[in-house]
């Protein structure tokens, strides 16, 4: 199966998230999600990928997990043991932020208790989340993690080391999600300034905006100077505060892609409060790739402002598009 990391603060799970300070104004919403990514399979072959698992019943194969159906006959099932996986094998790299295990509406001795949920690097498998005593399920029961993920994986597998007693251990349905559509607080702008707010940045200020236009075409990016891309920032004001709950940052080139920043919020422009303190070692970006964060913050401020502590490449730091949600 190749090589299981553990999960490291910073080191494997990309993107440590802090709780935000409450405050009265403002309106908190949370980010979108997809729809299961999976889609409802008759066989373990998908249209987008293939389910497989170390071990089946008879009659249980790995697909069953992923056919929309929790009745008691449909569902993954296999011997009890320290090292059973279910995995889902993507044609094309995705981002899994939020997933669901479904408990076997049989038997829920049978429920996992301890696992670990991995995503595969080449022929390694990386920790994105971790689940140590998941006991008490209902028949039937459906429980929902979100997890602080921002790498493109090409697999993901329950890697479920015990379960609730019972000689097998079944899982009804996993489903896979991705960060959906979500609503850009910040306008259109084709300047510094607009009469909805105004972007800025520490460095090469007036192509700030680019950052913010909307547009992800190959010449249309903010960049830092040669000499300061260590502590670059950049940052859009808005007119009135604004709640944040989540942001996301689009790749210019691999060669100048943001690997350490923190995110901050103020209302004057001279305090500023961390919402998103140290993303570190965010190394993996694909061509193109939007990576979008979900933060716990319910204070609203005027402006927000990214921090880069280091880059993916020799000397700048760039970005595509920084968009506030």
């Amino acid at each position: 199966m190749g090589l299981l990391t553990l999960k490291k603060t910073g080191a494997v799970l990309l993107g440590a998230l802090l709780m935000g300070t409450v405050y009265q104004g403002g309106t908190a919403h949370a980010l979108n999600y997809s729809n299961d990514v999976v889609p409802v399979l008759s066989s373990n072959a998908g249209t987008n990928g293939t389910a497989s698992a170390s071990s089946e019943e008879a009659g249980h194969e790995a697909w069953k997990a992923f056919d929309d159906n929790s009745s008691p006959e449909s569902s993954w099932k296999a011997p009890a043991s320290s090292s059973n996986q279910l995995i889902y094998q993507f044609n094309t790299k995705k981002v899994i932020t939020q997933y669901t295990v479904q408990a076997d509406t049989y038997d829920t001795s049978e429920a996992p208790k301890k696992w670990q949920l991995a995503g595969k690097i080449g022929k390694n498998w990386l920790v994105v989340d971790e689940q140590i005593n998941q006991t008490h399920w209902k028949s039937g029961e459906q429980r929902t993690y979100t997890i602080a993920n921002d790498t493109a994986y090409t697999a993901y597998a329950l890697f479920i080391s015990s379960n609730n007693g019972g000689g097998h251990v079944a899982v009804s349905e996993l489903e896979l999600y991705e960060f959906g559509d979500n609503t850009n607080l910040v306008p259109l702008s084709n300047a510094m300034t607009s009469s909805s707010g105004g972007a800025s940045a520490s460095a090469n200020e007036d192509t700030a905006w680019k950052a913010f236009d909307h547009n992800t075409a190959s010449d249309s990016y903010w960049q830092s100077d040669d000499d300061n891309f260590m502590d670059a920032s950049l940052q859009y004001r808005f007119e009135s505060p604004q709640v944040v709950k989540g942001y996301s940052i689009t790749l210019a080139n691999k060669a100048t892609a943001p690997a350490f920043w923190t995110l901050v919020g103020s209302n004057d422009g001279q305090q500023w409060e961390e919402v998103l303190h140290d993303v570190k070692s965010s190394y993996r970006w694909e061509v193109g790739q939007k990576k979008v964060y979900e933060i716990d913050n319910t204070k609203a401020y005027k402006t927000y402002k990214l921090i880069f502590d280091r880059n993916s490449g020799p000397s700048t730091v760039a970005v595509s598009e920084f968009e506030l949600f």
